[in-house]
């Protein structure tokens, strides 16, 4: 049995999703059944001969009208667009896809449209709720501190969020196109993040580095960051991350830093710190075949100004002491307070000759500036050992040592400093 090309059409139309229909004269030809359900008729035989536009929404029937009236003009008019069409039913107004095809004059001359309809409320509270979503995630990064930020893999930067101004002073138009390693405050730092990155297989977490603000000042940032890849090639196509203001935590690391290194009371490097330097200027004098001597200095009785005077006259008397001594520091040379009375001066590129010369520049000094106290001055001496870098020094502790000792042994010379 075949089926006549009629049957087969009305078949066709009739199994569509979509609403179709036939519009004549303004009014409806025919209507598919999902037609006349999306517009809450019960029976498409129902529409056949209402007008058309009294299921358009009120809001809509102008520019729907003229849309048709200039198709049957011939000019110019959307074949497709949204728009909102009234349920007979009563149950409210339909968000709608209206697409029209071209204009046809049947053989008794009349001029008819065949259209379709496509229900979108879905689509459209899908596109809404996007939407809401983008304009939420917008609040957010713009009221969040961290900087958003993705450039192309040659470091061109061609996303930025807003509340980069607040990290750097630049807007996001002053970005969008420049290179990120134009922030960075030293080539140095942006190799270290790219180190990073390439050591961590294109993912760093907490990588600390120094920008560069529009105003020329610092700013310690933590960034997390990755290499997104392209699906399809498998290529890298850009690097996206995260940056964080961390500039006063590392200020306070800093500050923590200095004072646990730091003397409280003559504000010179403690014994922390003065070991941590001859470590490291002995192991350079080591490698590079450099001279290094000490001096090791102590307040000859410095027991008895305590128990005549008192112990705040001691600590003044050891601040005096640092002043003095600071004075004669120079270069990389490193002046500290190792405990009590006791200083030491670390002195690298600094031979035996040298050191000897400089401690007796010290206890002239010392001669010459006693301390104020009331109404006098407090005089004191210093006891210094001397001890140079030799070739039997496996460790920095040998050399401390024999200092040590020379400085004991010069409290019995009248030259006040003995070496060893």
């Amino acid at each position: 049995m075949s089926i006549t090309k009629p049957a087969r059409w009305e078949m066709l139309v009739s199994s569509m999703l979509d609403g179709f229909f036939v519009v004549e004269d303004g009014r409806f030809a025919f209507a598919n059944e999902s037609c006349a359900r999306l517009l809450g008729v019960d029976d498409p035989d129902r529409l056949i001969g209402r007008n058309v536009f009294d299921f358009v929404a009120e809001s809509e029937r102008q520019r729907v009208l003229g849309n048709y009236r200039n198709r049957l003009e011939g000019k110019p008019a959307p074949r497709h667009y949204e728009t909102r069409v009234l349920c007979a039913d009563g149950s409210g107004e339909v968000e709608v896809w209206l697409e029209v095809s071209e204009l046809t004059r049947e053989e008794d001359g009349s001029l008819v449209l065949a259209c379709t309809l496509r229900d979108i409320r879905e689509l459209q509270q899908l596109k809404n709720e996007l939407e809401d979503a983008r304009l939420q995630l917008n609040i957010i990064l713009e009221n969040m501190s961290d900087a958003i930020y993705r450039t192309n893999m040659d470091g061109e930067v061609t996303l930025i969020s807003k509340n980069v101004e607040q990290l750097l002073g630049y807007s996001q138009q002053e970005m969008i196109g420049t290179r990120l390693a134009e922030y960075y405050w030293t080539p140095e730092e942006r190799e270290r993040v790219v180190e990073a990155i390439t050591r961590n297989r294109g993912k760093i977490t907490n990588v600390e580095a120094i920008l560069r603000r529009k105003d020329g000042t610092p700013v310690w940032i933590s960034t997390n960051a990755y290499v997104r890849v392209d699906e399809a090639s498998g290529e890298p196509v850009s690097i996206e991350g995260i940056a964080r203001d961390v500039t006063r935590q590392k200020e306070l690391e800093l500050k923590l830093e200095k004072l646990a290194l730091t003397d409280s009371l003559t504000h010179l490097p403690n014994r922390r710190a003065l070991m941590d330097e001859l470590n490291r200027q002995f192991v350079r004098a080591r490698e590079t075949k450099a001279q290094l001597s000490l001096l090791y200095i102590d307040a000859n009785r410095f027991k008895a100004v305590n128990d005549r005077y008192g112990h705040l006259v001691g600590d003044n008397l050891l601040r005096h002491m640092a002043m003095l001594l600071k004075n004669h520091a120079s270069g990389n040379q490193m002046i500290g307070r190792l405990s009590g009375d006791e200083f030491l001066f670390i002195l690298p590129a600094v031979d035996n000759e040298q050191a000897q010369k400089l401690a007796r520049l010290i206890q002239q000094d010392v001669q010459a500036r006693p301390m104020p106290l009331e109404q006098q001055q407090l005089s004191f001496s210093l006891a210094v050992g001397i001890s140079s870098l030799k070739d039997e020094d496996v460790a920095e502790y040998s050399l401390l040592a024999r200092a040590d000792k020379a400085m004991y042994l010069s409290k019995g010379r009248a030259e006040s400093f003995a070496v060893l």
